[in-house]
């Protein structure tokens, strides 16, 4: 019975390509090739395109088989998408229209088939509906019924599994009890199947989201200030973002200990008046408004050169990096300090 509703299902499924296509004897079929030859030629390239379509869905009569139609010609030409496209299918065409051609002077619409031309083109329809990756299993019927044949497991699959879960909402009517206690168990069981769903889908979205962002377990060391402190040089006195840098280094973050080192500086030079703070300006800036006398400006040129590519051009620093912005940074802070006193 669950075999005979699964073909029932399949053949549904099925019904309205296999009304589609149509039989047609192999002089309308080259009378049909010839129309979409003639409409290539005037430029009528849709009109060719849609004839090819439908063409593809009929069957040619030859003599007691039916074939289906040259798809290595017409599928291209189906599936055109400018005249430049449907014209590039056009050869192709023409030498099956020419084929056809001497076949019907040949024999006449009532001679025996060419065994040669009727063997080329069951080669061509095997080729041609050979699928990626595989080949439908062959069955008797055609192409639909090798379809359905192949289809069928997943059909019953998707039969049993409905079936069961029809049979065990079933059993969870009561034995002695009427309409209303299966409603009342029925309704239970939908809630409980909706709620699940609902948290499996939180769930996920929960798992999803946490991936997107790529939460990573918080390292230890100092807890930082809000990001607009630690981008703000002026939120710390210079000894602090020493003291700061020292903490982040020992944290492992080494990005962010050269960062604090360079605003140490900063801050330094904005306390000897050899800078002045303004908001907006940019670091090379800053560089430009050191006296080109001053001993230590290309030790700052080269810090400020160190610190740009390691903050703004790298995601992560090295060990090596900011032992190198710690060693710059004291030698400014020392320099600066002796000017001062």
């Amino acid at each position: 019975m669950r075999r005979a509703r699964s073909r029932l299902l399949l053949v549904l499924l099925l019904l309205p390509c296999s009304l589609a296509a149509e039989t047609i004897s192999p002089a309308t079929y080259r009378e049909r090739l010839a129309q979409m030859q003639n409409r290539l030629r005037s430029g009528d390239w849709v009109w060719a395109r849609t004839e090819a379509r439908k063409l593809l869905e009929d069957r040619i009569a030859f003599g007691p088989e039916q074939v289906e139609p040259d798809r290595s010609v017409l599928v291209p030409l189906s599936q055109a998408a400018n005249l430049k496209a449907a014209r590039a299918a056009a050869p192709a065409l023409a030498q099956l229209v020419a084929a056809l051609a001497v076949e019907g002077r040949d024999g006449g619409r009532d001679a025996k088939p060419d065994a040669k031309l009727l063997e080329e083109v069951r080669a061509r329809e095997a080729l041609a509906e050979l699928p990626a990756g595989g080949r439908l299993p062959q069955a008797k019927g055609g192409v639909f019924a090798a379809l359905a044949e192949f289809l069928e497991p997943i059909a019953q699959a998707i039969n049993d599994f409905f079936e069961r879960l029809w049979e065990w909402l079933l059993d969870l009517a009561p034995d002695s009890g009427g309409k209303s206690g299966f409603k009342l168990n029925f309704t239970i069981v939908v809630a409980l199947l909706v709620a699940t769903a609902l948290v499996l889908a939180w769930v996920i979205w929960r798992v999803i989201r946490k991936r997107r962002r790529g939460a990573a377990p918080a390292e230890a060391g100092p807890a930082p200030l809000p990001p607009a402190a630690d981008d703000d040089p002026l939120s710390r006195e210079a000894n602090e973002w020493e003291r700061y840098a020292r903490e982040l280094a020992a944290a492992g973050r080494a990005r962010e200990a050269i960062r604090a080192w360079y605003h140490a500086v900063l801050v330094a030079l904005y306390r000897a008046g050899t800078l002045h703070y303004r908001k907006g300006r940019t670091n090379w800036e800053y560089v430009s408004a050191v006296p080109p006398g001053t001993t230590w400006r290309s030790r700052f040129i080269e810090m400020t050169r160190h610190f740009e590519r390691e903050w703004y051009g790298r995601d992560t620093s090295t060990s090596e990096a900011l032992r190198e912005s710690e060693e710059m940074a004291l030698a400014l802070l020392s320099a600066v300090r002796e000017r001062a006193a």
